[in-house]
C-alpha cells in the first residue's frame, strides 16, 4: 500500500502537521524542510501555533523541527507540539459550512501557493488583486476593491467590490459572513445590491454567490 506523504492542515490556532507512523525520520526532516520553504510567501510575517500528529517525535526530535520552522517559513512559531485529542463538539451549521470552506481552500491551496490571506480590513481606496484565491480575516469596506483569479472568502462584511474568477473561472465562488457589495462580479456575470439590501443591516447569516447561467445567485448557508 502506498503511504501518502505529509499533510499541512490549517486549523482554527495555525498549522497541523500530519506525518506518517511509519516514514524514517530523515524523510521527515526533508520533506517538512521542502513544504515550508515552498510555502515562505504564505506564512511570512504570521504568528501561529504548530502541532502534529501521526509519528511520535522525541522531545530532542521536535527541536529540530521546529528549528526547520523557524528558520525556513519566515513565520514566527510560538509553539510546537504534539497534537492533543479533542472532544467532538456539535458546532451551528452555518459555522460548520464556513470551517469546511475555509479548510478546503486552506488545505488545497498551501502547496500551490495560491491563497492570499488578508488579516486585517480592506479600506476605501484599496485595491486588491491576485492571482489565486484570496480569503479576507476582516471586512472590505465600501470604495475597496477586490480581485481573484479564483474564490473570495470575506470572514466579515463584503460592503466594496469583488470581482471571483475573474479570468474566466465561472466556478469560482463568493463568499462573506455578510453580503452587503456595491457590486459583485463572477468571470463575466455582473450583479449590483439592491440599495435597500445595501442599507439592512439586520440578517447576520453568511451568504455564498455563484454564477448560474450568465447570472449570479446569491444563496444563504
Amino acid at each position: 500500500m502506498e503511504t501518502k506523504g505529509i499533510i499541512f492542515k490549517g486549523n482554527s490556532e495555525g498549522l497541523v502537521i500530519v506525518i506518517p507512523e511509519n516514514y524514517s525520520y530523515d524523510n521527515i526532516l526533508q520533506e517538512i524542510d521542502n513544504k515550508v520553504s515552498n510555502a515562505s510567501r504564505f506564512f511570512k510575517g504570521a504568528r501561529i501555533k504548530v502541532t502534529y500528529r501521526g509519528y511520535d517525535l522525541t522531545s530532542i526530535q521536535e527541536q529540530e523541527v521546529k528549528k526547520i520552522l523557524d528558520e525556513k517559513s519566515g513565520a514566527i512559531i510560538e509553539s510546537f507540539s504534539k497534537e492533543e485529542p479533542k472532544a467532538t463538539n456539535v458546532i451551528p451549521s452555518h459555522e460548520s459550512n464556513t470551517f469546511k470552506i475555509i479548510k478546503n481552500i486552506f488545505s488545497t491551496s498551501i502547496d500551490e501557493g495560491s491563497c492570499k490571506f488578508i488579516r486585517n480590513t480592506v479600506r476605501n481606496g484599496t485595491r486588491v488583486d491576485y492571482k489565486g484565491h484570496v480569503v479576507i480575516l476582516g471586512d472590505v469596506n465600501p470604495g475597496a476593491e477586490i480581485v481573484a483569479s479564483g474564490n473570495v472568502v470575506v470572514l466579515g462584511t463584503l460592503r466594496g467590490m469583488v470581482h471571483a474568477g475573474a479570468e474566466g473561472d465561472k466556478d469560482a465562488f463568493i463568499y462573506a459572513l455578510k453580503l452587503r457589495p456595491t457590486q459583485i462580479r463572477i468571470a463575466e456575470a455582473i450583479a449590483r445590491m439592491p440599495e435597500e439590501d445595501i442599507e439592512d443591516d439586520n440578517s447576520a447569516r453568511p451568504e455564498m454567490a455563484t454564477a448560474k447561467d450568465g447570472m449570479i445567485v446569491v444563496e444563504q448557508i
